[in-house]
């Protein structure tokens, strides 16, 4: 095994488990707010680390950053966190990561940025059966339908991303990747405390509550490794493997994700969660072609931009 090898696996290890960190930080503390703590210190780091964060909003690009920094970062975590409430965070990790090429390959056929052909077709269908799979019988109990409510938010958020993710594209022929992911992080942490103050009273209790084990282990985690270490990893990857070999880590951090969830949390990995993944992952090894625009990054784990991916 060369170093290339074992810094993939980290980094797969790192975005399969960032869904438990999210899950422990969300039990604690309401999630926009979680959300928002992250992206803080997130923009933090980079408006120091990365000199350029702020002139990507001039020459007139403050429109397009903003829409998509909201698309991306605010959108995408608002919804993900307030929907991994009622979802297992294994189940929240595979539809993310999972679904994002798809959802990728179909805004690439709505743009023009690609033909549809038999491919694309069977990758959405997959993509569709996968969903099918794990929303069967959500709507029986009313337990169910707040776990469907919660698929749906974390369904929504994967396209958010992706949407984030194509609008950006000619953004980047004008400022580096790490300068569009510092304006968008400081988008997201802007956003996300707006969403916070607007839909989650919060008390003095529950901001202490962040400082509390878990919660404060999920950030730490989600901002140092997740962000920052899995980052930094997977550029070299990009750099030395090319971009579609790097984001094979797709087909492996969900099921890290499954398997940390069931081993965590106790969540169920029955046959319907099994069908699911299959059909899930199969869609998306037919979106993720030798070259563009089905490239990504996890929703949960990431700053857009580095390359297209959330965890």
């Amino acid at each position: 095994m060369t170093l290339n090898h074992g810094l993939f696996a980290l980094m797969a290890l790192i975005w399969g488990l960032t869904w438990i960190a999210i899950k422990a930080g969300i039990s604690a503390v309401p999630p926009a707010f979680f959300a928002a703590a992250r992206y803080l210190l997130v923009a933090l780091v980079l408006a120091i680390a990365v000199k350029g964060s702020w002139s990507a909003f001039q020459g007139g690009r403050a429109p397009r950053v903003v829409v998509t920094g909201a698309l991306n970062n605010v959108a995408t975590y608002a919804l993900l966190f307030w929907g991994m409430q009622y979802v297992p965070s294994g189940v929240a990790g595979l539809v993310n990561l999972a679904l994002m090429p798809v959802c990728l390959y179909g805004l690439a056929i709505l743009f023009g940025d690609e033909r549809a052909t038999w491919r694309h077709a069977a990758a959405l269908g997959l993509g569709l059966a996968g969903l099918v799979a794990l929303f069967w019988d959500k709507t029986s109990s009313a337990a169910g339908q707040v776990e469907a409510a919660g698929l749906v938010a974390v369904v929504a958020a994967t396209f958010s991303y992706a949407l984030g993710s194509v609008l950006s594209r000619p953004l980047l022929h004008q400022v580096t990747p790490l300068e569009l992911t510092g304006a968008h992080a400081i988008v997201g942490a802007v956003g996300l405390i707006a969403v916070s103050l607007a839909l989650e009273p919060i008390s003095g209790a529950q901001l202490l509550s962040l400082l509390s084990p878990a919660p404060l282990l999920g950030l730490a985690f989600l901002v140092v490794f997740g962000t920052f270490v899995a980052y930094t990893v997977y550029l070299r990857l990009v750099h030395a493997w090319g971009a579609p070999r790097a984001g094979l880590f797709a087909f492996v951090s969900p099921v890290v994700a499954l398997i940390a969830g069931a081993l965590v949390f106790g969540e169920p990995l029955g046959v319907r969660e099994a069908i699911g993944a299959a059909a899930m992952l199969a869609g998306a090894g037919l979106a993720m072609p030798g070259q563009g625009p089905a490239r990504i990054l996890p929703a949960s784990q990431q700053q857009s931009h580095l390359d297209e991916r959330p965890s």
